[in-house]
Order: C-alpha cells, then structure tokens, then sequence
C-alpha cells in the first residue's frame, strides 16, 4: 500500500512558508528604517510610522529595553554606527541579525532547506542567547547611566 502523499514535499513546502516569513520579515523592517528620518533625540523615531511614544517612559521617566531601537535601525540602514550605538547599542547587533537573515532565508527558500535543521546548524539557540544577554546588558547600562547623571 502506498502512501496517499510523501512527507518530504510538505516540509519543503512549509519550509519553504518559513523562509518566506525569515525573509519578508526583515527585509520590512529594514526597508521601513531606510524611510525614517532618525530622530535627534535618540529616541522616538517610530512616532512617524503613527505610533505613540513609548508609554513606559511617559509613566516612569525612564526609557524602556526598545526605547532607541526604531532610531537605532534608522541609522544602520545609512551605516551611521556610532549614532545607531548612540540611540541602543542593542540595536546595532539586531540590525545586523536582522540584515544577515534575508540572504540565509533567501537561500534557504531556494533550496528547500529545513528551517530548523538549517537554525539548528547555525546554532541560532546561541544567537538568541547572545542577543537577549546584550539586550539586558544594555538596557542595564542606560539605567545606571541615568541613575548617576
């Protein structure tokens, strides 16, 4: 008896769906930071894309882990990395996670990778690790930083 439908079409073609998502997702994002104009506060450059400001610093005074990010991205897409570092150091390595996704996912969907061999391999699990560490890091630092000042 054969099997109404072999398995490995499905995963290539949800593989492929993933790919698709790793793909479009950044490539949104970095295209959205290239149209902003980064705001010279440091901060508060997703007020253009219609958003509130950030509703944890308007109660507390005191800018959240994602204050500076919009900024941040803003200017890496025009390789300001010293003002990109200046708004959320954490910014700088998202952005490049982010922009090293594209091709990977690029090349993933035209090869019908698997999206989770293909993370496994790249140890992803450490990256994530990796960036959740500095976002921490960061948002500690801008803390005492504005403690001290």
């Amino acid at each position: 008896m054969e099997p109404l439908a072999a398995p490995y079409p499905r995963s290539v073609a949800l593989s492929r769906v993933g790919w698709f998502v790793l793909f479009a997702l950044p490539t949104a994002v970095l295209v959205t930071a290239s149209q902003l104009v980064p705001d010279p506060a440091g901060h508060g450059t997703h007020t253009q894309l219609g958003l509130p400001p950030c509703g944890f610093m308007t109660v507390t005074g005191i800018p959240c882990p994602g204050c500076g990010l919009t900024t941040s991205f803003s200017h890496m897409v025009r390789l300001e990395v010293v003002e990109a570092a200046a708004a959320n150091p954490f910014g700088v390595p998202l952005f490049l996670v982010s922009f090293f996704t594209i091709p990977i996912a690029a090349l993933g969907f035209v090869r019908g990778w698997g999206v989770l061999d293909t993370l496994e391999r790249l140890q992803f699990e450490k990256v994530a690790i990796m960036l959740a560490l500095c976002s921490v890091l960061t948002w500690g630092t801008k803390l005492v930083v504005l403690l001290l000042s």
